[in-house]
């Protein structure tokens, strides 16, 4: 799809592309984490994750699409963005983390279960990171119109981080649920406990007149139950962006309280 695209585009004499942006993500540093056979082989790299880390010796997606952009660079130049977890508002995108959990929060809430977390003790107690979908998008803007940064990969992401711990409790504080705190030896399958419960969901939306939507299309717990049992720190090296003159940052906890209140705003969250 990307070689037809950009076939099309540069096929014309009169093209006026100039410069393309290709957003992938910390996968390129960690491996192909939702295949059911090359997840049992994973051996992500060090964190935090560096943009000149040499790419794992496993199939990866992130990789082909890279070398077919890189194929036009007579044509071009472009600029690579490889931010973390995503923080934005959207009610239909399948790596829809925090309103994944927004959505599990809610449900517990209306049900009376304990909100209890559902990754391993390592991800409860270790560093992570987030981008804010603010500062991805202005550093893809900041790459197309900044000579030093063309040919360029850069991570993104908003340049603090958090454990799971600390967010947990800010979730429970965003939503009025109960902080449950975590214990390793109770077993929770995040994945059995939500699959039954988007009538749930659906009494939610029509009590609060919510716009309408379905949990399947805006959750996405079997890839978050995978990414909260890695063990490795999740973090991504702003440096490079820092040394090219990016230097836009957003506060991680300070978005989560933005972001819920601007999708009750919208009247996807009550």
């Amino acid at each position: 799809m990307l070689s037809n695209v950009l076939n099309a585009l540069t096929s014309s004499p009169n093209s006026k592309l100039s410069h393309v942006t290709l957003q992938t993500g910390s996968k390129h540093y960690v491996g192909p984490l939702f295949d059911p056979i090359l997840s049992t082989q994973l051996s992500p790299h060090d964190s935090p994750f560096i943009e000149d880390y040499p790419r794992l010796p496993l199939p990866n997606f992130y990789y082909n699409v890279e070398d077919i952009l890189a194929s036009y660079s007579k044509s071009f130049t472009y600029s690579i963005h490889r931010p973390s977890i995503f923080l934005g508002v959207s009610t239909r995108s399948y790596f829809n983390i925090p309103l994944t959990l927004a959505v599990y929060a809610l449900v517990c809430k209306h049900q009376n279960y304990p909100f209890r977390y559902f990754g391993n003790k390592f991800s409860w107690e270790h560093f992570w990171d987030m981008t804010n979908a603010r500062v991805i998008a202005e550093q893809h803007v900041w790459a197309s119109v900044t000579d030093k940064a063309k040919n360029e990969a850069f991570n993104c992401t908003n340049g603090d981080v958090f454990t799971w711990k600390m967010m947990w409790k800010l979730l429970c504080d965003t939503f009025d649920v109960e902080f449950v705190p975590f214990d390793e030896k109770e077993k929770f399958d995040i994945v059995e406990f939500m699959k039954d419960k988007g009538e749930v969901w659906d009494k939610i939306v029509e009590e609060n007149g919510l716009y309408k939507t379905k949990m399947e299309e805006m959750t996405c717990f079997g890839a978050l139950d995978t990414i909260l049992k890695l063990e490795v720190q999740h973090v991504l090296s702003m440096t490079k962006s820092r040394e090219f003159g990016f230097h836009e940052y957003a506060n991680t906890p300070k978005s989560i309280t933005e972001w819920a209140h601007r999708l009750r705003q919208m009247k996807i969250l009550p």
